[in-house]
């Protein structure tokens, strides 16, 4: 049986309520977060874990907006102006990535929220 996994899916994880999935959640969740959490307690929480490396990749996401969006005032003025364009475009690819990486964990975070047990209709 094939499960449906919606647009944006990390490529390589299995589907949300797989035991395939929550083999690897875990692993998944810790490549995309600080490699200090590989030693955290957060490890042995996968929706705790998946909570913090939401909000660390939204912390890391704007600091990549603002990197890019004062370039050319702090860095402009002590670089020459074709390393200051390489610089904007590498601002520019990490803030793609780290994008990409919170729309992942999003997704990743709902199928868990939606998979966890004690989940209730309220």
């Amino acid at each position: 049986m094939t499960r449906f996994v919606p647009p944006g899916w990390p490529r390589g994880l299995p589907p949300g309520g797989t035991p395939e999935f929550d083999e690897r959640v875990v692993g998944w969740l810790l490549d995309q977060g600080p490699a200090d959490l590989r030693t955290s307690e957060l490890r042995h929480l996968p929706l705790a874990l998946a909570t913090y490396v939401e909000h660390h990749l939204d912390g890391c996401l704007e600091g990549a907006r603002r990197a890019y969006g004062q370039a050319r005032t702090q860095l402009g003025p002590a670089m020459p102006a074709d390393q200051l364009e390489r610089a904007q475009r590498a601002f520019e690819a990490e803030g793609a990535r780290l994008l990409q990486a919170q729309r992942e964990v999003r997704l990743v975070l709902e199928a868990m929220r939606v998979g966890s047990p004690g989940k209730g209709a309220g």
